[in-house]
């Protein structure tokens, strides 16, 4: 039985290629097959150099220049790497390069705030997550009553599936709160009957004797 080979396995740019053996010198443009095997190899050549070349020698250049740069003002590379990083500046390295080439001013003014004694920016606060956020919800049926949640376990079944999250009630009391600290509100000062303001202007239909939690 003969090897299945699909045709695509075996196709070389050879008319393509020709049209441009014109553009070649010497044998390479009297015969095809010279010619064909030097574009081939151009071909293979510049392919390799793109994948495994190409990115690492254009960054040593944009690094060289930046380091450069940094030098005429005292700095180099390897400082105002670790600088712009300790001040939270988002500046790539193509960024640097073309402000030290056309926008000199500028770079110097970036040297200078990394050279200065400001303080970085702080870091960013990173919210907790409140202990609500891990309950178990909808509360577990009375069946399973080790599972079931602490907040509105007594309550009927029904109403247990008509109650808002622990965790949305913990976030709507942070925002109130929040809201007050700012100043005085027309509402009045009261958290707890801010949160339920709600209620009154509630259009959702409700099950005939349930009530909003």
């Amino acid at each position: 039985m003969l090897r299945r080979t699909v045709c695509v396995q075996h196709y070389r740019a050879k008319l393509e290629l020709d049209r441009i053996r014109s553009m070649l010198r010497g044998r390479a443009r009297l015969e095809r097959k010279v010619g064909l095997k030097r574009l081939f190899f151009l071909m293979r050549t510049q392919t390799r150099y793109r994948v495994e070349q190409q990115a690492h020698w254009e960054r040593a250049i944009v690094r060289k220049n930046v380091d450069s740069a940094a030098r005429e003002h005292g700095t180099g590379w390897q400082h105002l790497r670790n600088e712009l990083g300790r001040q939270n500046v988002m500046l790539l390295p193509r960024s640097q390069q073309l402000l030290a080439q056309y926008e000199p001013l500028a770079f110097r003014a970036v040297v200078e705030l990394c050279a200065s004694r400001i303080p970085p920016p702080p870091p960013p606060v990173v919210a907790s997550v409140p202990e609500e956020s891990y309950t178990l919800w909808p509360p577990a049926s009375h069946d399973n009553s080790e599972c079931a949640s602490t907040d509105g376990s007594d309550a009927p079944h029904g109403q247990q599936q008509s109650l808002s999250h622990p965790a949305a009630r913990v976030e709507l009391r942070c925002g109130v709160e929040r809201v007050l600290r700012r100043g005085p509100s027309g509402l009045g000062n009261n958290v707890n009957e801010l949160i339920d303001a709600w209620k009154e202007f509630d259009v959702s239909p409700l099950r005939k004797g349930e009530v909003n939690k």
